[in-house]
């Protein structure tokens, strides 16, 4: 599906700037565009979080508590629009049930894939369960932003979706912490090419309680992560879940940012990373 807003322009921009990144040229404050135009702004959050805004809604991916210990401000969540949840598990760096209530308060809505909602925390919240590849529209009565749960495959069997984002053409991918599976061909033929696509990168094992580490990464490695932004027919891959492995026997794959970095060039994908607060800006 070729999105129509894209022009050879623009095209040309996401690609200058992506591969500009791998060499580290990149200015800090995202990506430049013509201020004429709409937009849709992508921020980064604490560890695998994302914040989709539209000129008049703000939809937060897998909100967690930003950590001072590690410099990250609350400022970071907050935002003056409407505000709306997804997440993709329950997983408690991926769902904070008190952090997501008091970015939607009381009007928001929290959507989660049907097999995640048994899982969720849902007090005091407002829950919407949805089936894999169902849309659902944000504003509930408006269709500012659509959103569909799509496959993944959690390391540790519990539910688990990712997301697709669409804005007005803008499309979005956020992957969670989702390990390889063999649906990435499916997702991309289906609602790709996508301008941007959040991957976990890490390639965690665990090594505690009733996990056993036999050497399979739980989550998409560098390498894996590249492969499955090819299979999505990505333009950006921006890199999320990785670089502070605080639980013991929580194991990081070593050097991922320079894995990254060197797998995307060998397979001339353009790359971005955010740090956390830094937005990234994708013209309509």
């Amino acid at each position: 599906m070729q999105p129509a807003h894209l022009d050879f322009d623009r095209r040309g921009l996401l690609k200058l700037f992506g591969l500009a990144a791998i060499a580290g040229g990149v200015p800090a404050q995202g990506l430049a565009i013509d201020a004429s135009q709409r937009s849709i702004i992508a921020r980064k959050l604490p560890w695998a979080g994302v914040l989709i805004e539209t000129r008049d809604n703000a939809l937060f991916i897998d909100a967690v508590a930003a950590d001072p210990a590690r410099g990250e401000k609350a400022e970071v969540l907050a935002v003056t629009k409407p505000a709306h949840a997804l997440i993709t598990h329950n997983h408690g760096d991926h769902f904070s049930h008190d952090t997501v209530a008091g970015i939607l308060g009381k009007d928001g809505l929290l959507v989660c894939q049907r097999a995640v909602f048994d899982w969720a925390d849902r007090r005091g919240l407002r829950v919407q369960p949805v089936d894999m590849w169902q849309p659902v529209f944000f504003p509930r009565y408006g269709d500012d932003i659509v959103a569909f749960a799509v496959p993944a495959v959690d390391g540790w069997g519990v539910p688990q979706s990712s997301w697709v984002i669409d804005s007005a053409g803008v499309r979005i991918f956020h992957g969670g912490d989702t390990q390889w599976h063999g649906q990435f061909a499916d997702i991309g033929r289906a609602y790709g090419p996508f301008d941007v696509a959040f991957l976990p990168i890490n390639g965690a094992r665990q090594q505690d309680g009733r996990f056993q580490d036999l050497g399979i990464p739980a989550v998409l490695t560098p390498e894996q992560a590249v492969a499955a932004a090819k299979l999505l027919h990505a333009r950006l891959i921006v890199p999320i879940h990785y670089g502070h492995p605080d639980p013991p026997g929580y194991l990081e794959t070593p050097d991922q940012i320079p894995r990254l970095t060197t797998a995307a060039r060998d397979a001339g994908l353009a790359m971005r990373v955010l740090a956390v607060g830094e937005s990234l800006t994708i013209a309509r």
